[in-house]
């Protein structure tokens, strides 16, 4: 937008400069070309005037020497009548004469006028008039030489008029090769002025558009004439200028945005390559060499990750830097702090140099390293927190168990052994004493047995890759211990639920079929696990004796952990009796 308000701007100043040095401009090429033509057009005019004008004064010429010729021809027939006695000869005299006197006077009153300027003419034309005069006045036969010397008279004045005519004639030519020398003089003057005012300058506008079409602004036109070729020459200059200050800011705006991507390409990188760290190692192990690939990245400076013990106190538990010693590094430190949900996890610190300023792209890199970092303080202290979770939630289960099943056995025994001191003390009949012992010895058997059973629920874990796998073998396991088939109906995808939740489905499935093995007393069961809506299902069904009426009666406690595992999975767990006869285990949860 500034570049096209300034281009604008530009132009206006432009369109002004052209204004007033055309408005005031005495030699502009329009002016040249019109005085130019003005004298080849006063040139003609003054040739074709010239022209016409000698031209003129040759019209009558022809006919003068003519009459001075006929002239010549009446004075020497005359002379012969003459010579001749007859009286015939005498008219033809008298009608000579009378030709003779009309032409010499149509000769003096014609267009002799421009003749009889020149004084030779009219002296031999007034010498003629004379003789003439005298011959005509002679009553005597006039003698031969007399007509001889009139001939001669009349000879001079044809070729003095002859010569007054060649004058005109050569000043014609003098004003044709005049013209003509002054026109090319005057084409050699224009085709010189015509190369150096407007060709030369031309080719070399047409060659400056040219390079600055191809992005060459360097090329200067001409613009020291004082015309409009000057005019566009100054015009095309500035705008040249302006072109190459626009291509220039251009340039820099380009390499300022290349180097912009560049830093965000890198910047990119190196925090892709730190979250990927932090999310799959350690972080004592894994911040150093953050450090060390984002100090790179920057290009100058140390960088240090400060952890504090909590945010009220912000004691400093550690300090994480590649770096041995800095202790002589001059610099000023900026800090970003590693906070996450207002919960502050360190600092990390970037030492600058004192003769370098920040830049924004690195400030933000920083800035979005340590929202990384603390990112992954915060997912490993929930991952710390979930595990302690886990520990007491199996711990409450472990105790509850203990408390459902040993303990009940143990507290049993207690009273039996409670009983049986009695009985000795009072020396009951051994008959009742065996029978208590019978009772004590029982009830260590099922107590031996629930602990059997308890370390084989809580040392259960997935020895194979495949939840799959893990049922089958399991199905396989029971199916010999109950001495009759299990189906496995397995419908999930592969890796679809997480370890937590393959845990619990196994345990809840292996609780199950230890109950069809203890107290079903069935021919055939089934195992399944689908997937129905966005609900997860495992069914475990037997045909069985089914479930008694009262389950609160009978120390069920492998109904109990099937409750606390489906608990814990966030499940629905029912113990449903099948119609005619067996049992039928449902958990739903989502996945």
């Amino acid at each position: 937008m500034m570049a096209n308000q300034s281009m604008t701007n530009t132009q206006d100043e432009l369109d002004k400069t052209v204004d007033q040095e055309v408005k005031f401009t005495h030699t502009s090429l329009v002016t040249r070309a019109s005085q130019i033509m003005a004298i080849i057009v006063t040139l003609g005019l003054v040739s074709m005037v010239s022209s016409m004008l000698v031209t003129e004064s040759l019209s009558g010429d022809a006919a003068q020497i003519n009459n001075a010729g006929a002239l010549r021809m009446h004075a020497i027939r005359i002379s012969r009548a003459h010579l001749s006695d007859k009286s015939s000869d005498k008219n033809f005299i008298q009608k000579e004469i009378a030709g003779f006197e009309e032409r010499l006077s149509h000769l003096l009153s014609g267009g002799l006028t421009s003749a009889r300027e020149n004084p030779d003419v009219e002296a031999q034309y007034q010498h003629i008039l004379s003789s003439w005069e005298r011959l005509k006045q002679t009553d005597i036969p006039t003698p031969i030489f007399s007509f001889d010397q009139f001939v001669a008279s009349v000879d001079r004045l044809v070729t003095l008029l002859q010569t007054e005519s060649e004058k005109k004639l050569e000043m014609l030519r003098l004003i044709q090769g005049a013209s003509l020398f002054l026109v090319v003089i005057i084409a050699f003057v224009v085709l010189f002025r015509l190369n150096r005012l407007v060709i030369s300058p031309l080719k070399l506008l047409v060659k400056v558009a040219s390079e600055a079409g191809k992005g060459n602004f360097d090329i200067k036109a001409d613009d020291s004439s004082n015309n409009e070729l000057g005019v566009l020459a100054r015009t095309f200059n500035k705008m040249s200028e302006e072109l190459k200050s626009t291509y220039q800011d251009f340039e820099k705006r380009v390499a300022q945005k290349t180097r912009q991507l560049t830093h965000s390409n890198q910047s990119l990188k190196v925090l892709y390559r730190g979250a990927r760290n932090l999310a799959t190692k350690n972080n004592a192990e894994i911040d150093s060499e953050i450090i060390a690939e984002l100090e790179r990245a920057l290009g100058y400076g140390k960088i240090t990750i400060k952890r504090v013990c909590t945010p009220q106190n912000k004691r400093l538990i550690g300090v994480i830097t590649p770096h041995q010693n800095i202790k002589n590094y001059c610099f000023a430190s900026q800090q970003f702090p590693l906070e996450k949900q207002t919960q502050l996890f360190g600092y990390l610190e970037w030492q600058v140099p004192k003769n370098k300023v920040a830049e924004e792209w690195q400030t933000q890199m920083l800035q979005a390293m340590a929202d990384i970092i603390a990112t992954a303080f915060e997912l490993e202290q929930k991952r710390n927190t979930d595990n302690r979770l886990l520990i007491v939630e199996e711990r409450a289960v472990i105790a509850r168990e203990l408390h459902d099943s040993l303990a009940q056995s143990l507290s049993y025994l207690k009273v039996q052994m409670s009983l049986l001191t009695r009985k000795m003390q009072k020396e009951v009949a051994k008959e009742q004493v065996s029978e208590t012992i019978d009772d004590i010895k029982q009830g260590l058997n099922k107590a031996y047995q629930q602990l059997r059973e308890l370390l084989t629920t809580f040392r259960l874990k997935l020895e194979d890759p495949s939840i799959e796998n893990a049922l089958q073998g399991t199905v396989t396991e029971f199916s010999t211990k109950c001495h009759h088939p299990i189906e496995l109906d397995f419908q999930l995808p592969q890796n679809y639920l997480t370890a937590n939740q393959e845990i619990h489905v196994l345990q809840i499935a292996r609780e199950a079929l230890s109950n069809i093995q203890r107290h079903a007393q069935a021919q055939q069961a089934k195992v399944s696990l689908y997937q129905e809506n966005d609900l997860i299902k495992l069914e475990v069904w037997d045909d069985g004796i089914g479930l008694p009426h009262q389950l609160e009666q009978h120390g069920h406690f492998g109904l109990n952990i099937m409750q606390e595992r489906a608990k814990s999975l966030g499940a629905k767990i029912e113990f449903l009796s099948k119609k005619p006869k067996g049992t039928h285990v449902v958990v739903e949860f989502k996945h």
